[in-house]
This record gives C-alpha cells, sequence and structure tokens, in this order.
C-alpha cells in the first residue's frame, strides 16, 4: 500500500565525507531505524538542492526528502510491506 505523506520529521544522520546518510528518523511518535539506503538522487528547486531518500525500514520503504537550504527533512511517501 503507497501513502503520500509530505511531513516534517526529525532524522539522526550520519556524515562521511562529502555524504549525508540516514540512521533513523522519527514520524508520528515512532522511531524508526533505516535497515538500508536504497536509492539517493538530487534535484533543484530554483537555487535549493533536494536530495530524496529511498530507505528500507522493517520491510516498509520510505521516500525521505532533505532540503539542503533550510535544512529541513520530509517523509513524502511510504510503502508498507505487510
Amino acid at each position: 500500500m503507497k501513502e503520500l505523506i509530505n511531513e516534517k520529521i526529525n532524522v539522526l544522520v550520519s556524515f562521511t565525507k562529502d555524504k549525508v546518510i540516514p540512521l533513523s528518523f522519527f514520524w508520528g511518535n515512532k522511531k524508526y531505524t533505516v535497515d538500508k539506503v536504497n536509492l539517493v538522487h538530487a534535484t533543484y528547486s530554483g537555487r535549493e538542492k533536494i536530495y530524496y531518500y529511498s530507505i528500507t525500514s522493517q520491510n516498509n520503504f520510505f521516500k525521505l526528502c532533505f532540503n539542503t537550504d533550510n535544512s529541513k527533512w520530509t517523509i513524502e511517501e511510504a510503502y508498507y510491506g505487510n
């Protein structure tokens, strides 16, 4: 099941060399541990560079978004693997 969300979230990240890697995120009073980062890609919205992360957490897939202009994270989509 796919769910479109677009909500602000808090994300715990690791900074390694020139990469930002999400380790876990907090959404809806629950902590989700990132099991795997499946894909990362970047786009521009005007001068803002936005990174999209496709991640796996407990057999569920999430699309997270990081806006480098304001350093805000959002969860864009969830795919539940029930």
